[in-house]
């Protein structure tokens, strides 16, 4: 998904980092009109894009998400609990627990399928890379 974006500063070589303009139902084109609008973004929201075109601070910009972690994360944060879950009811039933046995043998199932979306995470958070890529400039 295109959107509109801020360069906001410089964070290293190749890297800045844009101030995202959500896209809101009104389009924003109020010209002040609606001061006490309430479709405004209250705060800012803020990523880090990849700079091939050498925006400055300041300019407009057209941005796209990079595709990285696409499948791998919806898997990772909402399959493998699910498995967890059913993975770890059936292996309280083998070990013919009662349905209360059962149903504890799911819980830690679920969190077991948690932990690598925890780490994924850590991972993703360490790494800080770009998230978006600069296309064109607009300003």
């Amino acid at each position: 998904m295109v959107q509109n974006a801020v360069v906001k500063k410089i964070v290293g070589d190749g890297v800045v980092e844009v101030s995202l303009l959500r896209q809101m139902e009104c389009g924003l084109h109020c010209d002040g009109a609606c001061a006490g609008c309430t479709q405004r973004p209250k705060e800012e929201i803020l990523a880090l894009a990849s700079n091939p075109i050498g925006a400055r601070p300041g300019d407009v910009v057209e941005v796209e998400p990079t595709g990285g972690h696409n499948l791998v994360t919806p898997v990772v944060v909402f399959l493998l609990p699910c498995v967890g879950l059913v993975a770890g009811y059936l292996a309280g039933q083998s070990m013919g627990l009662g349905e209360g046995a059962c149903l504890g043998m799911a819980a830690l199932g679920v969190l077991a399928g948690f932990v690598p979306a925890i780490l994924m995470n850590r991972i993703i958070l360490r790494r800080r890379a770009p998230e978006f890529s600069i296309l064109k400039s607009l300003s």
